[in-house]
């Protein structure tokens, strides 16, 4: 299977032809102060560089605003609807890398999968239910998902839902698409995928790839994989002491994890 990655390769090439023409990012950038989402003057003129500004800042609420100016001019007709509906797949595009790998199999190519995955972001870019003014990112993403297992014959997205998914702050790479690759991936047991949709370098990374190697080897039941990711969760929002009922939860969950991280240290 060759993950040559020519679908988005071909992506950053035609980019840059979109973002040669001056009056693109003009026009972007109206849209966006028209909507209210910043003030005029204080966003780059450039394509490139106001889609990377606006990517770049942590900010669930702005993302939300800035994704829904573009949705909706999106859902009209002609070339400005194409051309926000371009900006908002070349903002989604290092979460589709992701997404990508988190689908793949031994009968699947990378491209094949790739060329799925972006054919469905655009026609989920250009219907997108304008009523979701929140987690658009997030929307965005599962609504790739759902779209694309169907053209692939799976049936894993229904595993995926919103309400499973943290709060995240951007679109940026290794935030809203990564936490659906890594559930996917846990759902599924597929610890040979895990390091190549997310950083195992990180302490999440690599309590997701045990997660996902317990699950393969039946080390570890799903619903204690799931259990152990909502401990997780519980832990990092906490603000004060543990109740007597979350250090129960997180001794248990320390108890199963603790026998599989010894088999994995074991078969590595």
């Amino acid at each position: 299977m060759g993950a040559t990655k020519r679908v988005f390769a071909g992506l950053d090439a035609e980019w840059a032809l979109v973002c040669a023409v001056p009056a693109s990012g003009v026009l972007v950038r109206g849209w966006i102060e028209e909507a209210g989402v910043a003030a005029a003057g204080m966003l780059p003129s450039g394509l490139r560089e106001l889609v990377d500004a606006l990517s770049a800042r942590r900010d669930a609420a702005f993302s939300d605003r800035w994704l829904s100016a573009l949705l909706e001019r999106a859902a009209g007709e002609g070339e400005e609807a194409q051309l926000a509906a371009r900006v908002v797949v070349q903002a989604m595009v290092p979460g589709m890398v992701r997404l990508t790998q988190s689908l793949l199999t031994l009968r699947r190519d990378f491209d094949d999968v790739a060329q799925v995955v972006v054919g469905c972001l655009y026609v989920v870019a250009r219907t997108f239910p304008l009523h979701r003014r929140a987690k658009v990112a997030a929307n965005l993403v599962l609504e790739t998902l759902h779209h694309a297992t169907r053209e692939l014959g799976a049936d894993e997205a229904r595993e995926v839902r919103l309400e499973d998914l943290p709060d995240v702050p951007a679109v940026a790479e290794n935030d809203v698409a990564d936490h659906v690759a890594q559930a996917l991936l846990v759902e599924r047991g597929q610890a040979q995928q895990v390091a190549d949709a997310v950083d195992v370098e990180s302490a999440e990374g690599e309590l997701v790839a045990l997660l996902a190697w317990g699950v393969d080897h039946g080390s570890l039941p799903l619903q204690q994989a799931r259990s152990v990711v909502g401990v997780v969760r519980e832990e990092a929002g906490r603000v004060g002491a543990a109740s007597a009922a979350a250090r129960k939860r997180r001794s248990r969950a320390v108890s199963w994890l603790r026998p599989v991280a010894a088999e994995w240290a074991r078969a590595a």
